[in-house]
């Protein structure tokens, strides 16, 4: 168990949750964000079960994290990388497909198709709303069509990125899509067979409208979800978490009332406890800001998380626990028992978004796979 933090992951839920998106998208294409290690899911691992299920197309942040697919095995599914400026001949080498975000960095990918008598694909960003990177829908226009004409060049892509699909209130989301749509309309007659795309997790859960042509899930895949709790969700949008974390218990002991417990005695107990060590800190990426707010499962119980958490360890009160033992298994972040902590809890408690949770969690301890017959 390393330090004595594991993750599990669990490719039979990842199966599940890709197939989900399948049906809540009527089938569209695809194109699954593996970047960030695949949100600390292990990104070979994911990418390579993602590819037996036959995925449009893999998205990664930076061309390290596509290089790495590709060295790995993974050689047939086209990747997007969303924001590097790749060198072009790895482009070529790799056959990778880059997000173009300005005229500039076309130029250079064309002298190099050019050099090395190649085509090489694209696709565009545009700038809706999210106001981060790409031409901007109403003022680049001329330099998009200009991109129609740049040799060894082909736009094969257009994207674009909510900047907050997960609100209840939708209204800029529409708008972005309004003019994603507007722009679109403008541009079919020069990129006929372009896919177009814009809906992330959180539109692939409750805006069909912008599905288009395909779609770029990132958290759904993992089963985690951002949506404000009172937004309207698709019906059967049932996605399961592909990430159990769990530890165990190191040492139990018995402490009277008005003892402080850990640093700081932000903790002090008000009655005779029964207070437990867990082998996770915030060097295994359970953060610290979760101290004397979270809880934790044990045997399918309820435990509170009390005083702050440690670098190495934490602390939970067991007095209300029954039958439990020193190296009894502790679920951080999982089911047991018929209860359950998310990720999205997790991250409400650390005053953050579930994203972080499940990075820094994956991508410090050490992970196994595991996948039903089925699969």
């Amino acid at each position: 168990m390393g330090r004595g933090t594991a993750v599990e992951i669990s490719l039979a839920a990842l199966k599940h949750n890709y197939e989900l998106v399948k049906v809540l998208t009527n089938n569209r294409r695809v194109i699954a964000t593996v970047k960030a290690d695949a949100y600390g899911h292990g990104a070979i691992e994911v990418a390579s079960a993602l590819e037996k299920l036959g995925v449009y197309c893999l998205g990664v942040a930076y061309a390290p994290e596509a290089l790495e697919l590709r060295q790995a095995g993974i050689q047939k599914i086209p990747i997007l990388v969303y924001f590097d400026n790749i060198d072009a001949a790895d482009i070529i080498k790799y056959e990778l497909t880059p997000i173009v975000y300005g005229a500039g960095t076309a130029d250079t990918i064309s002298a190099e198709a050019l050099k090395q008598n190649r085509q090489i694909d694209i696709h565009v960003d545009i700038d809706t709303g999210m106001g981060r990177v790409g031409f901007l829908y109403d003022r680049d226009i001329e330099g998009i069509k200009a991109l129609s004409r740049l040799k060894g060049v082909r736009v094969t892509g257009f994207m674009s990125h909510f900047s907050e699909a997960d609100l209840k209130d939708r209204s800029f989301a529409e708008l972005q899509l309004e003019r994603y749509l507007h722009l679109r309309s403008e541009l079919s007659g020069l990129f006929k067979d372009a896919t177009w795309h814009i809906a992330n997790s959180a539109a692939v859960m409750s805006f069909p409208a912008s599905h288009l042509d395909a779609v770029r899930p990132g958290l759904v895949l993992y089963g985690s979800d951002s949506l404000e709790p009172s937004h309207p969700r698709l019906e059967t949008a049932d996605f399961r978490p592909v990430m159990t974390v769990k530890s165990r218990i190191l040492h139990i002991r018995r402490v009277p009332s008005g003892r402080s417990i850990s640093y700081g005695r932000t903790f002090v107990t008000k009655r005779a406890s029964l207070v437990g060590v867990v082998s996770t800190g915030y060097a295994d990426g359970y953060p610290r800001a979760l101290s004397n707010k979270a809880h934790v499962l044990i045997n399918g119980q309820f435990a509170p998380i009390i005083g702050r958490i440690c670098m190495d360890v934490a602390m939970v009160d067991l007095t209300d626990c029954c039958d439990i033992k020193e190296n009894t298994e502790v679920i951080l972040i999982g089911r047991q028992g018929g209860k359950e902590i998310t990720a999205s809890e997790i991250a409400a408690w650390a005053g953050t978004i579930s994203y972080e949770i499940l990075i820094s969690l994956g991508r410090v301890n050490s992970r196994t796979y595991c996948c039903d017959e089925h699969y």
